[in-house]
């Protein structure tokens, strides 16, 4: 009797703590097979998904995880274009690019072009030696520089700087003068 709970417990872990893709019920919508038709083909996994008819656009919810190339986007809640891909999110987003780790509370995103725009009190970017953080940011993924305004406070190897706008090349590490 135990054995068996116990494998009832471990199974409803295992679906409630995983994510998974679903698409709303009679829709006739494949998130990732809609995604597969762009060129960026990004892979999304939540725990919610919807199609909305009325507006072209999925709504996601609950541990939202988007794969694109190097990058991968989490956040809670998220809206998509399948066409355009561009990408709202909110309720604290975050983006991991190798060493490189961004946080804002809510984010607009041209998957398909190479830049995304972040919003709220706790915007930066962190990697070994660099904390910046700042009211607002932008990052350009193909050129590497990432744009705050705002209150922006730069930390680099011990050494602060603040500043109401601040630009910073990632390749160069350094501030763009």
């Amino acid at each position: 009797m135990p054995i068996r709970l116990l494998t009832l417990i471990m199974l409803c872990f295992l679906l409630v703590s995983s994510p998974f893709v679903y698409a709303e019920s009679g829709s006739g919508h494949n998130i990732n097979a809609d995604m597969a038709k762009s060129k960026a083909r990004p892979t999304v996994s939540a725990e919610n998904v919807n199609y909305h008819e009325d507006t072209g656009l999925y709504a996601l919810a609950g541990n939202v995880r988007i794969k694109l190339a190097e990058r991968t986007f989490l956040t809670q809640t998220a809206r998509i274009n399948p066409v355009s891909l561009l990408l709202w999110t909110d309720g604290g987003s975050e983006i991991i690019e190798g060493e490189l780790h961004f946080t804002c509370d809510a984010m607009y995103a041209e998957l398909s072009g190479n830049t995304v725009w972040c919003f709220g009190t706790r915007c930066g970017v962190e990697r070994p030696g660099l904390v910046i953080h700042g009211d607002n940011m932008q990052y350009n993924w193909d050129t590497h520089i990432v744009t705050f305004d705002g209150h922006v406070l730069c930390v680099q190897k011990g050494k602060s700087t603040t500043a109401s706008h601040l630009e910073f090349d990632l390749d160069k590490n350094d501030i763009v003068r």
